[in-house]
């Protein structure tokens, strides 16, 4: 749980995808999500060889390629919401809650990668997936609290303006628009400061 809230891991996407709509099932089943590509991706590398850790690696724990793609990824989504939030009348896909936190989570955990290594390096790897498993339920608690108290808040808000209609209209929409403009920028600061 205390790794997942270091920065990354997704919470910043979750939360601006939150904030202008959805259900707490939803946003619990996107944190699961993005933390099962997470942690998956890392097992997954780990299990596939140590050949393929060297070539696609940048360091330990690290897959740039990967955490480019994921980050363009999010910042195409990002601009499909916004594209979306602009248009009267228009609302978010339905599968764009689970798209975004898969494109959010391909980046390999790097603790995981370092656990898998360990455990296969030791021929133990059935104990290096019930501790990933372990570790990973651990991390959806922890991101899945921020999207899932960003819900709370904005019902609880929107509750206390609900007698004004086209207030409430405004908000609604200006909290989407914001949120893909949010999550645009998320996915783009990144890809500028590798630029720079």
């Amino acid at each position: 749980m205390l790794h997942a809230l270091l920065p990354g891991h997704g919470k910043a996407v979750l939360v601006s995808f939150y904030a202008g709509s959805g259900k707490v099932t939803a946003a619990l089943a996107a944190s699961a999500l993005l933390i099962a590509t997470h942690v998956g991706s890392a097992i997954l590398l780990v299990l596939t060889g140590y050949a393929v850790l060297q070539r696609t690696l940048g360091g330990a724990g690290r897959a740039p390629a990967v955490k480019l793609a994921s980050q363009m990824l999010v910042v195409a989504i990002g601009l499909f919401l916004l594209k979306k939030a602009l248009r009267p009348h228009a609302h978010r896909a339905p599968g764009s809650g689970p798209v975004l936190a898969m494109a959010a989570g391909l980046v390999p955990c790097p603790l995981t990668t370092f656990i898998m290594t360990y455990a296969a390096s030791r021929d133990e790897i059935a104990f290096g997936l019930v501790l990933a498993a372990a570790f990973a339920a651990g991390m959806i608690v922890a991101v899945a609290t921020f999207p899932i108290a960003t819900i709370l808040f904005r019902t609880r808000l929107l509750r206390l303006i609900e007698r004004t209609g086209a207030v409430r209209h405004r908000l609604g929409r200006a909290l989407e628009v914001l949120s893909a403009g949010a999550i645009v920028l998320l996915g783009l600061v990144p890809i500028v400061g590798r630029t720079l």
